[in-house]
């Protein structure tokens, strides 16, 4: 194996201990990580799209929606139920520690990825066939564009392709083209070099230079280190928005994007105005119709008029941005009104982003994850001793550049489904309408006056439950059964009565039964058995098969009160 990516791997391997993985599934993990939250900038959790069993080809999948990773229908349902020009991605891996591709080994991965897509896999596992009903759920909804596919076939060598391997690759483009489910398809050998680029990318700061013409020095804030007014042209602005890849090819940095860069829809008709305008001269009045771009950053070095930027966001010009990226050279001569914040103090930087966000349609989880309870519950969730650390991501990569273990970070999103099984006895909403939970019970959740504790209990037993399937500490098809455990545990600590009415001190007092009993992975075991064995002796009984027929059925408040009255009586 190249020496560098070796050392990469162990970096990778520190920073996510016990994983139960051997060697080469950690590798294949590494590599998903690499590409997706490095080449492509995206930001998720590579084990949750790693395949754990020893499927025909494949190593991983992820099916990426409005940037959110999506493992099941319901996931796909939920990402697909808000917003609008949804941009579906199906990225597929195979990884291997060789170093040159092997024609065999790529000739079966795209056997299996094509399989995944026609419906003729042979014999999937759980896993598998979640994700090829999640699959099933994109077609079946009515998207404005078919999704984009992109297959990597990861080698440790120079990613270099012969004349069979080339002709292979070509082939296989216009065999998945035939399908005709597809806006496009890529298919990319990727080698050494690129698995460095893309782990330094996922684990480091991103900083560029960029020159701001005629800058004007900003009033002093006690929350601000400094901060400038000026312009700068969209060669410039678009030097900071962009990312290489594969050959060089440019492409939007998501990373550095708070709003949501899938949302910018080419083909809307004042999109297609504005780059018409471009294309068609009109560069000089582009700064009188434009409100501007404003990026933070964590440190600013000026010199002169150029500014070299260090852990940047552009929390405001995400649209602008992308227009003018788009226009390419139609953009030359184009000023952009620019305002750079360099500020260390995040209260400060989510009221910036706020208040510039407010007539933008951003996610509710964005806006919602910056109130002061959330930064509270963050703080507590990471000072906690090593093994019930959780680390709570109010900002998408928010710890792109820390050494924290992938697995034990937790998503606005994925609190919101862990807090309402537990403590809302929800089980059977949490996973398909977390959304609906949060808007319902939006004045009983995530108030200032509550406790901190029960929500990192929340999030520590969701990451506890994903550990023990994951790891088949028990059967890992009890995974869909994970809210309904969380619900059984929470029932237990709270005596069924509802914690957030109670006085903090007594939510501190029943959620101390997690921290004395549950922490002992022989405890957690025989729990999860109780609440496993319960739900598949009821589904049997109802005699229900398929995998998404049983988590239909699981997903109703009929079953999850028939379930209540078997185990409490």
């Amino acid at each position: 194996m190249n020496p560098v990516v070796r050392a990469q791997l162990k970096a990778f391997e520190k920073s996510n201990p016990n994983t139960g993985l051997t060697d080469n599934e950690l590798f294949e993990v590494f590599s998903i990580f690499s590409i997706s939250n490095g080449v492509l900038t995206d930001n998720i959790d590579p084990f949750a799209a790693h395949l754990k069993g020893d499927e025909f080809g494949l190593d991983g999948v992820a099916i990426v929606i409005q940037g959110e990773l999506c493992c099941t229908s319901d996931e796909v349902n939920g990402a697909l139920a808000t917003g609008k020009n949804h941009l579906v991605e199906f990225n597929l891996f195979q990884s291997k520690t060789s170093e040159k591709a092997d024609y065999g080994d790529l000739s079966r991965f795209f056997d299996g990825a094509y399989s995944f897509f026609n419906g003729t896999f042979i014999d999937p596992t759980d896993q598998l066939t979640d994700l090829m009903d999640a699959k099933s759920a994109v077609y079946e909804a009515a998207l404005k564009k078919n999704p984009r596919l992109r297959l990597f076939y990861v080698t440790t060598g120079s990613g270099e392709r012969s004349k069979h391997i080339s002709q292979l690759i070509e082939s296989n483009i216009t065999r998945f083209l035939d399908l005709n489910i597809f806006s496009e398809v890529e298919i990319s050998l990727i080698g050494a070099k690129e698995i460095q680029l893309g782990y330094r990318s996922a684990t480091n700061s991103i900083s560029e230079k960029i020159d701001i013409i005629k800058p004007i020095t900003l009033p002093s804030h006690p929350s601000v280190q400094q901060a400038f007014l000026g312009l700068v042209t969209a060669e410039q602005l678009v030097q900071l928005a962009v990312t290489h890849g594969e050959g060089g090819v440019k492409r939007i940095n998501r990373a550095v994007f708070f709003d949501n860069i899938r949302d910018f829809n080419p083909d809307s008709t004042i999109n297609k105005g504005i780059l018409d305008e471009l294309r068609n001269g009109s560069q000089e009045s582009f700064i009188f119709k434009n409100n501007g771009v404003t990026v933070v950053a964590k440190e600013i070095n000026r010199q002169g008029d150029t500014f070299e930027l260090t852990d940047y966001q552009i929390v405001n010009g995400c649209q602008t941005t992308n227009i003018l990226f788009q226009a390419e050279d139609a953009a030359n001569g184009v000023s952009v009104p620019f305002r750079l914040i360099g500020s260390n103090d995040p209260e400060f930087v989510s009221s910036i982003i706020v208040g510039t966000n407010k007539q933008n349609e951003v996610k509710d989880d964005q806006f919602w994850a910056l109130t002061p309870f959330m930064k509270d519950l963050e703080e507590y969730c990471r000072e906690q001793p090593a093994d019930l650390q959780i680390f709570i991501e109010r900002r998408e990569n928010q710890y792109r550049n820390e050494a924290v273990e992938r697995t034990r970070v937790c998503r606005p999103g994925d609190l919101v489904k862990s807090v309402s099984a537990m403590f809302l006895f929800q089980p059977h909403r949490s996973a398909r309408d977390y959304r609906g939970i949060r808007r319902e019970f939006a004045s009983r959740i995530f108030q200032q006056s509550h406790s901190v504790i029960p929500y990192h209990v929340a999030a520590y037993l969701s990451f506890k439950a994903d550990f023990l399937t994951r790891n088949k500490r028990v059967n890992p098809a009890w995974g869909i059964y994970k809210y309904y455990f969380l619900s059984y545990i929470g029932q237990i600590i709270s005596e069924r009565k509802d914690i957030f009415s109670m006085t903090k001190k007594k939510q501190d007092t029943a959620c101390e039964k997690v921290y004395q009993f549950y922490t002992d992975e022989a405890h957690l075991v025989a729990e999860f058995a109780v609440v496993g064995n319960m739900l598949d002796e009821m589904i049997e009984s109802a005699a229900v098969s398929s995998r998404e027929k049983i988590r239909d059925y699981i997903r109703t408040e009929s079953v999850s009160t028939q379930f209540n009255q078997r185990i409490f009586g």
